[in-house]
């Protein structure tokens, strides 16, 4: 079978192209219920680099002051909470990856950073 690869046709054998198909598929899926389970909220927005030409100056300041309180609130948290911070926005890992690390469901992870998004927020805003 032919498949594009980096913008070229590549020729692999079918089940090479199947495996692909459903890794692929496998992803957005992951993707999907990560987003469903818990959604981007004020936390990881405001981190976004993308931001920084959509305020004015005063918006700026106010979003880096944001973002100081933040990194206050994080280190007044247990170290295991701050892990999870890491694991999630730091590494980028998925809630189904952080669960297998910790031992836990993908469910229990996303519970337990809603959590600390709530007690975060309240230090933050």
């Amino acid at each position: 079978m032919v498949i594009m690869y980096e913008g070229e046709p590549i020729s692999v054998p079918k089940e090479v192209a199947e495996f692909l198909e459903q890794d692929r598929k496998r992803e957005q899926a992951e993707a999907k219920r990560d987003k469903r389970h818990l959604s981007k909220g004020d936390l990881e927005t405001v981190l976004s680099p993308k931001s920084y030409c959509l305020y004015s100056l005063d918006d700026l300041a106010v979003r880096n002051l944001r973002l100081k309180n933040l990194r206050k609130a994080v280190a007044g948290l247990d170290k295991t909470k701050q892990e999870l911070i890491r694991l999630r926005y730091g590494e980028g890992l998925s809630l189904e990856k952080i669960g297998v690390i910790r031992g836990v469901s993908k469910m229990a992870i996303s519970k337990q950073l809603k959590k600390v998004h709530k007690e975060l927020r309240s230090s933050v805003w």
